[in-house]
């Protein structure tokens, strides 16, 4: 196993693996933090900027789903719409390491339907998903 998004329902669980009968996998991920500044005004003075706190955590990735692979798209990212929908928090793991202080909530999830076959199966699609921690 190379790493997972978990949910409380072990059913929306994500598992990236590789293996000689599934591959799913991602790429392009990017976690950013930040932190917030407020300015406040004075009179005939520039500005005063004051520190107010760190800002919440957001991760980007690109969910890879492939038939060719082993891997239903259809059926893993109805997981991922599941999740975002429900407002389910989930965990993200990669390797032995998991990433934040917090659950992670998925704020935006784009599914482009790259590939379709003649019946309608979708066959290939790279899952654009935008996580925010949930504090």
């Amino acid at each position: 196993m190379l790493g997972a998004i978990g949910s409380k329902d072990l059913s929306d669980v994500i598992l990236f693996e590789v293996s000689s009968e599934r591959v799913l996998t991602f790429r392009n991920m990017v976690r950013s933090n930040s932190v917030r500044f407020t300015t406040n005004d004075t009179l005939l003075k520039k500005p005063i900027s004051q520190y107010v706190g760190p800002s919440l955590d957001k991760i980007r990735l690109t969910i890879i789903l492939d038939a060719q692979w082993g891997v239903d798209p259809q059926i893993e990212y109805n997981k991922l719409i599941h999740i975002q929908r429900d407002g389910d928090l989930v965990s993200i793991i990669v390797g032995k390491t998991a990433f934040g202080t917090y659950r992670w909530r998925i704020a935006d999830l784009s599914i482009p339907k790259e590939q379709i076959d003649n019946t309608g199966f979708i066959r290939r699609s790279e899952v654009a998903v935008s996580f925010e921690e949930y504090v």
